[in-house]
């Protein structure tokens, strides 16, 4: 089909359809060309503007503003795109102006915007017109998110509202709404969340000091695809109406808030008045109009209309206003047991008489007397048969006994036997006169005691006794002594037993946490290394620097691993034990080692130095510990130092290795100095830390045969010194592997040149014989990428993203081994094991998992796994297993 719109025949009936009106004027302003489309104005023809100055027939406004946008278009031939305003004849228009260089004339496209600019005024009149009618009426807008339960407003309120909308969690502002008010606001929120919006709520806030009266009222509701709702309302300051009710309506908010039912009803059983709690307590809405209801018609109300009009005259009689009781007063609420209440006739200025009553609901006290009866004879019981000596002494009647449990360890006699009868019937003179000098010091000061006595029974053996005698006062009693003797001895022995039981808890719990707080230092360390590192190496382009950032991840990876083996061992956790495996240690590549790994850590305006030290020395001792130690110090001093330097070294002195970590901090205070190496104790409470570090380094330095220590001044810095002996190895050998440069050792998972030229050939060699496939069963492409990298050289891999994928592809492609991870979706490692197993039980499957733990290793290879490696793993050993199994 022929273009329409690109052919040329059409080209005038297109512009007189959506094209601007274009203007050509030459350089002084002259209209030379005119073409009008899309409108019809007196002003706009082209007999009135064609060959005229068009500048010189603009209004001064305008050409004010048109002129120097002519003026750079013609000069800098540049495009111009602005909206003018043109007052003609007392009219205003509106119009666009789009202004481009043509050849050496300006071609002006016009669009008239007369009325779409109208209408925008016109809506910015009626904007500013609302917000003053806002602003007099003190109203705003509010929205409320469930989610996160945020309450947003903006507007006039003159309370907490301002133009810019304002968050707040709905519980901060509860917190302002007085709590008397608190439940109706949220029974109005909770109903507008389920949709019924019928209904407004007015509830008072406190706000710098000052009460205020608050309406909300709900006008959208949006209920989201996650369960979510959104409401938006208005809210209005509504204090100062409020504030111009009578004294009336005051009484009346206080009646609505009583705890007690409150109403009022005509001798017919009219209903005229009802507080809330009543409304709750008879289901009546907000909204109902209670002057058509008869108080007898309420079918939770107890009483008929006969009821009612015996109740009404007994009323009138002044018969209950003294109070009455009324058990099961609401038949639709069995839970109520009872309603207390009074009631009076009241007769007003027009002769009309009615009923008030206020209700109270009794329930609770109902129950709690029963309660309290119930326990009365339970207490009778307990102390009747109370393995402990209970008395009770009448101070007023010469401390005469009006109780005495029949079981006692003074003396095994009833209480009918005790009754009007006093110590001197029991005891010697000497024990009962030593009594009585007690009771009267206790019924005299009304001071409680309370002790333990050590005692030995017949046989010799230790007895304890807790003994508390103390004086009860009461306006409706005389006063009373109460004596209470228990035989605690097993109880004493018990806790004798469990503080020292607690006491090796502690140490134990001490020793963990110092364990787990020392463990995760040094996994950060190294990881630290690791990760600065590895993105160096992915964004450096240097081979040799490359290979020098790899030497000192894969020394880092080799640390990380050591530790976490550690972490993994439970009898080393439970113990707060750790290994030293000492060993001889070059400290040069070492303290390099740490430089490398702590320098990307150094704060900003802050330079990590290593001080020349001795190259040459070499120590038996363990170099994680040592890392360990230099780390920590170095950490702390990256926490108090903002400018200015760390530094770090070691040299020989005599048979010991000193070794320093200085820096210029904030420094340790006087008073502090001496507990720094204790445990739990920070220098300063505002830096992060538990404060066990210090104290992980003397004890590792303690256990290496050294000495730690500590000078510093404040705002000057600090200087940490530990020694260790310089003691080294006559076993060459070892001294060979240890001291050899880090730059030369190989990395951990890297070959030689020469095993690199091996595997060449080997692979070689193998090229014209088919590979050997495996299935590798793991969810995480990460993990996958790396296997891959791994073996994609010497075998043909497939991949299973969850259990049930590598239940299907084994019976399709039937691999010669299969690397099992356990943890997958849809099916899991160990089912999906099960079931090849009933199909295959020759295929060799290696579990290839992050489960590290004993008990992961027995239940794969219960499951039917060949073997267990555990990740992170090393290209050699994974090699070397596939290997195995595949040749067997």
């Amino acid at each position: 089909m022929k273009s329409i719109l690109k052919d040329k025949n059409n080209s005038e009936k297109l512009l007189n359809m959506t094209s601007d009106t274009l203007i050509l004027m030459d350089r002084d302003g002259v209209c030379v060309d005119i073409a009008i489309h899309n409108v019809e104005l007196w002003f706009l023809k082209e007999e009135k503007l064609l060959g005229k100055n068009l500048l010189a027939m603009l209004p001064p406004r305008t050409y004010g503003e048109f002129y120097p946008e002519f003026k750079k278009v013609l000069l800098h031939r540049t495009k111009s795109v602005r909206n003018y305003e043109l007052n003609l004849r007392n009219e205003t228009y509106f119009f666009k102006c789009i202004m481009q260089p043509y050849g050496d004339l300006i071609l002006c496209q016009y669009r008239d915007i007369t009325e779409r600019s109208q209408q925008k005024l016109e809506l910015e009149r009626n904007n500013r017109e609302l917000y003053e009618i806002q602003k007099a009426a003190l109203i705003g807008s509010w929205q409320y998110e469930s989610d996160t339960r945020t309450f947003s407003y903006a507007g006039h309120t003159d309370i907490m509202c301002t133009e810019e909308p304002q968050d707040i969690n709905i519980d901060i502002y509860l917190q302002h709404v007085l709590p008397e008010d608190r439940e109706t606001f949220n029974n109005w929120l909770e109903q507008n969340l389920q949709g019924d919006m019928e209904n407004s709520v007015d509830y008072r806030i406190l706000y710098q000091k000052q009460i205020f009266y608050i309406r909300l009222k709900a006008f959208t509701r949006e209920r989201h695809k996650d369960g979510t709702t959104t409401m938006e309302g208005y809210i209005q300051n509504i204090t100062d109406i409020q504030r111009r009710r009578n004294d009336i309506n005051l009484l009346t908010h206080a009646i609505n808030n009583s705890t007690e039912d409150i109403y009022s009803a005509r001798e017919d059983g009219t209903l005229i008045f009802a507080n809330r709690c009543f409304k709750e307590r008879h289901n009546i809405s907000n909204t109902d109009d209670i002057t058509q209801m008869k108080i007898y018609d309420l079918q939770s109300y107890g009483r008929n209309q006969k009821a009612w009009a015996e109740f009404a005259a007994s009323v009138k009689r002044g018969e209950f206003s003294q109070g009455y009781v009324v058990h099961n007063p609401l038949p639709l609420r069995p839970e109520v047991l009872a309603i207390e209440g009074n009631s009076y006739w009241v007769t007003s200025d027009e002769g009309i008489g009615t009923v008030w009553t206020f209700g109270r609901d009794v329930t609770q006290r109902i129950r709690q007397e029963q309660e309290i009866k119930q326990l009365n004879q339970v207490l009778d019981k307990i102390i009747e048969n109370l393995p402990a000596s209970v008395v009770v002494k009448d101070v007023k009647n010469g401390f005469k006994y009006l109780y005495r449990n029949r079981e006692s360890y003074n003396r095994d006699i009833t209480m009918q036997e005790a009754l009007g009868k006093d110590d001197y019937d029991f005891y010697g003179s000497g024990i009962a006169e030593e009594k009585r000098k007690q009771d009267i010091e206790i019924a005299t000061t009304g001071q409680e005691m309370h002790w333990v006595a050590e005692e030995r029974d017949g046989n010799g053996n230790p007895l304890f006794l807790d003994k508390r005698e103390m004086k009860i006062e009461s306006n409706d009693f005389p006063p009373i002594l109460l004596s209470i003797e228990w035989d605690i001895t097993d109880m004493e022995l018990m806790r004798r037993e469990l503080m020292v039981a607690k006491e090796k808890a502690e140490t134990s719990d001490q020793l963990k946490s110092a364990f787990l707080a020392n463990m995760s230092h040094e996994i950060r360390t190294p990881l630290n290394a690791i990760v600065g590192f590895s993105r160096i190496i992915a964004e450096s382009e240097n081979t040799e620097e490359r290979k020098e950032y790899y030497n000192i991840v894969e020394a880092n990876n080799e640390r990380l691993l050591q530790l976490i083996n550690e972490i993994l061992d439970l009898s080393k956790i439970e113990a707060g034990i750790v290994e030293f495996s000492i060993a001889a240690v070059r400290l040069h590549p070492l303290c390099k080692e740490i430089h490398d790994a702590h320098v990307f850590r150094c704060p900003s305006g802050v330079e990590l130095i290593f001080d020349p030290s001795d190259e040459d020395i070499l120590i038996d001792s363990d170099k994680n510990r040592i890392f360990q130690v230099i780390s920590n110090l170095i950490g702390n001093a990256f926490k108090f130092t903002t400018k200015g330097s760390i530094s770090y070294g070691y040299h020989r002195e005599g048979e010991t290795i000193v070794f320093h970590v200085t820096d210029t901090g904030t420094g340790i205070a006087p008073e502090k100095i001496g507990k720094v190496f204790e445990r739990f104790v920070k220098a300063n409470n505002f830096a992060q830390g538990t404060g066990l570090g210090l104290a992980i380094c003397k004890t590792i330095i303690e256990r290496l045969g050294g000495t730690i220590s500590v000078t510093s001044e404040l705002e000057k810095g600090t200087t940490f010194i530990f020694t260790l002996p310089a003691k080294t190895t006559k076993d060459e050998d070892k001294e060979k592997t240890e001291n050899s440069p880090e730059e030369d050792k190989p990395a951990a998972g890297k070959q030689s040149a020469g095993s690199e030229s091996t595997e060449k050939v080997q692979v070689s060699s193998q090229e014209n014989i088919s590979l050997k496939t495996v299935l590798i069963a793991e969810d995480t492409d990460s993990n996958y990428i790396l296997t891959k990298a791994i073996l994609s050289k010497e075998y043909h891999l497939e991949r299973a993203k969850d259990g049930m994928e590598a239940v299907n592809m084994f019976v399709e492609i039937n691999p010669d081994i299969i690397l099992m991870d356990m943890k997958m979706p849809n099916l899991g490692g160990l089912d999906a094991t099960r079931i090849i197993r009933e199909l295959s039980p020759d295929v060799p499957i290696v579990a290839l998992t992050a489960f590290a733990y004993d008990h992961d290793r027995k239940a794969a290879l219960d499951a039917g796994c060949n073997d267990f490696l555990t990740k992170p793993f090393t290209q050699e050993v994974l090699k070397e297993t596939i290997k195995k199994w595949v040749n067997k």
